[in-house]
C-alpha cells in the first residue's frame, strides 16, 4: 500500500491522540503496549543484524527440489488426481543480483488443470512430514510454538511468495507471486522476479513477514446472511492479512533520517509512524513504500487450489487447498537431519 500526504496527516493526528493515551496510563500498562511495538526479539530499537539462519553460501543460481506430502497420492477436498504421483516433481531455480531475485519454478506430473501457489513459510515443518488427526496440512514443529527463535510476535506463520510492490487481488483473479496453473498432463511453469533478496537470512534481509492478525468471517450452512454469534468454532474462516510494517520507532534512532523518508525529528510523534524506504520515493508525488520486516524462510508449500481460486495474503483456509509439495530451506544449507 502507498503511502500518501494525506496519509501520513492523519496518521501523525492519530498517533498524537494514541500518545496522550499511553502517557495517561500506568507504567505496567505502558510497557505492555509498547513491548510489542519497542522490543520485538529484544528491543530492536538498539539494532538487529544478528544472522538467524545459516547462509545459502555459492554463486548460484540455486536449485530447490521439492518433497511431495502424502496429499499428493490422494484427491482431498475435491482435487483433481495426479497424473502419475510417483514420478510427480518440482523445481525452483533461484538467482539473486543487486537485492532482486529471479525465481523460475517449474512441475510435472502434478494435478491436471489446477491453480497452484507457493507459500513462504517461517515456522519450522515438522520432519518426517505428519498430518495432525483429522488433518491434511503437514504440522510444523511442536518445539516450536511460538516460530523460530527471534521470530515477531506479530509475524504470520506464511506469507505469499511475491513481490512487496505486488499488486494482491485477494482472490479476484489469479494473485502475482509464483501463481499458475497446470495443463492436461499436470505440469506448469513460472518466473517471477522478487524485488527482496529471497535467501536473506537477517531481520533487514529475507523474506517480508505477513501479519498474523487477520479478518474472520462466520459462514454457516444456510443461505442469507448470519446474524447473532457464530454457532460453531469450525465455521469461522480466515480472509485475508498484509505484510508486517517496520515502524520508525523500530529503527536505530542514529539510522532514522537515513532509512526512514518521512522522519521528522522535530515531531516525536512521527516515531510511530511507518517508515517509508527513500529508495522507493516517487521525487514527483512523494509517495513511497514502507519497510517491511523480514526473516529467513524454513519451508515452502506448493497449495493446489480445487476451487478454482486464489487466496490474496493468506493461503486461505484448510478446506479450500492442498499442500501437494514442500521445499525446505535446510537442503540449501547442506543442514538437514
Amino acid at each position: 500500500m502507498r503511502v500518501t500526504k494525506f496519509s501520513i496527516v492523519r496518521a501523525r493526528a492519530t498517533m498524537v491522540v494514541a500518545m496522550l493515551l499511553i502517557l495517561a496510563l500506568p507504567a505496567v500498562a505502558v510497557a505492555g503496549l509498547l513491548g510489542g511495538l519497542l522490543g520485538v526479539v529484544g528491543g530492536v530499537v538498539g539494532g538487529v543484524v544478528g544472522v538467524l539462519a545459516p547462509p545459502v553460501s555459492g554463486p548460484g543460481p540455486f536449485v530447490l527440489r521439492f518433497e511431495p506430502t502424502p496429499n499428493l497420492y490422494g484427491i482431498p477436498n475435491g482435487t483433481l488426481p495426479a497424473i502419475r504421483p510417483n514420478y510427480a516433481s518440482a523445481t525452483m531455480q533461484i538467482g539473486v543480483s543487486n537485492g532482486r531475485t529471479d525465481l523460475q519454478f517449474s512441475v510435472r506430473n502434478l494435478r491436471p488443470r489446477t491453480i497452484y501457489t507457493i507459500w513462504t513459510v517461517f515456522y519450522p515443518l515438522a520432519w518426517p512430514i505428519v498430518f495432525p488427526t483429522g488433518s491434511i496440512k503437514p504440522a510444523l514443529d511442536p518445539n516450536f510454538p511460538q516460530g523460530p527463535p527471534g521470530y515477531y510476535v506479530d509475524g504470520g506463520v506464511v506469507a505469499p511468495t511475491a513481490s512487496l510492490s505486488a499488486q494482491f487481488t485477494n482472490g479476484m483473479g489469479l494473485d502475482p507471486g509464483v501463481t499458475f496453473v497446470t495443463d492436461d498432463w499436470g505440469n506448469g511453469q513460472v518466473r517471477v522476479t522478487l524485488d527482496y533478496n529471497i535467501l536473506g537470512n537477517t531481520h533487514d534481509d529475507g523474506s517480508p513477514v505477513g501479519n498474523k492478525s487477520i479478518v474472520t468471517q462466520c459462514v454457516v450452512d444456510s443461505p442469507g446472511p448470519q446474524s447473532g454469534p457464530c454457532p460453531s468454532t469450525s465455521a469461522i474462516q480466515r480472509v485475508t492479512t498484509t505484510w508486517l510494517r517496520k515502524y520508525i520507532a523500530q529503527v536505530p534512532a542514529a539510522d532514522r533520517a537515513s532509512l526512514c523518508a518521512n522522519y521528522n525529528s522535530s515531531d516525536p510523534s512521527s516515531i510511530y509512524w511507518q517508515c517509508i524506504d527513500p529508495a522507493t520515493v516517487d521525487p514527483q508525488t512523494g509517495n513511497g513504500l514502507p519497510r517491511v520486516w523480514r526473516f529467513p524462510f524454513d519451508h515452502f508449500r506448493l497449495a493446489a487450489h480445487p476451487d478454482g481460486l486464489t487466496h490474496g495474503f493468506i493461503g486461505g483456509n484448510e478446506a479450500e487447498h492442498v499442500i501437494d509439495m514442500v521445499g525446505r530451506r535446510c537442503h540449501l544449507t547442506n543442514t538437514c537431519p
